[in-house]
């Protein structure tokens, strides 16, 4: 039997190469013989969840749990796997699960955003996006989703603070600027919205909601 440190390059490389069915086999012989290997098992299930095998994957994240509930990356698996089912609570429980063992583990804080936003508790999901920032400020997905939250409750202010880090952050991308735009264009900050439709327009021409937008102010007095 290969040494686990081969076995395991070997397992990741038929990944990379896109075979995962035969990483799947190869894992499930050699648990066989080490059915105690928690990591074997989580790259099982990690395995299982890219294959689209949700069900077969959360079975095996919570044996994981159950025999070492301290495991966080197979926490933060269980917990993308709960969400991808739909289990959105059992999700935040794993996620808060894992911040409480490791609050800087940034990523549980965006799945918490992310699960509560779709629960429609908005509050809990800005202060989860809020730590994420916190702990990477530079983060692009924290910065978007929280302006994201705050545009869906018209806090344009502070959706436009956010999209402002976000435009600094990724300069090319031409939805942070038209989102940008309708957040000045709500505030009545006609001339910042029109530099930021342009802007959008410029990267991405084809956005006809953002000429549109854009043509709104520019014809504003036209009869």
């Amino acid at each position: 039997m290969k040494q686990l440190p081969e076995f395991l390059e070997e397992i990741n490389q038929l990944m990379c190469d896109g075979n995962l069915d035969l990483a799947s086999k190869q894992l499930r012989t050699r648990i066989k013989s080490e059915p105690d290997n928690c990591l074997l098992r989580k790259m099982l299930g990690d395995l299982l969840y890219l294959q689209g095998q949700v069900k077969e994957a959360i079975t095996i994240f919570e044996k994981i749990i159950r025999k070492n509930p301290k495991f966080t990356a197979a926490l933060y698996g269980l917990g993308i796997a709960y969400y991808r089912a739909g289990n959105l609570l059992l999700a935040i429980e794993q996620f808060e699960k894992i911040i409480a063992i490791n609050p800087s583990l940034a990523m549980a804080f965006y799945w918490l955003g992310i699960s509560y936003r779709h629960l429609g508790e908005e509050e809990k999901s800005i202060a989860a996006y809020r730590k994420l920032i916190e702990l990477s400020p530079d983060s692009e997905i924290a910065n978007y989703h929280l302006a994201g939250v705050y545009m869906f409750k018209k806090n344009y202010r502070e959706a436009a603070k956010y999209l402002s880090q976000l435009a600094k952050i990724s300069s090319e991308n031409a939805e942070v600027f038209y989102r940008l735009g309708l957040c000045y264009h709500n505030l009545e900050l006609y001339e910042e919205a029109v530099q930021n439709y342009k802007k959008a327009l410029e990267l991405n021409p084809d956005n006809s909601r953002c000429r549109e937008m854009l043509d709104l102010i520019i014809h504003v007095d036209e009869p």
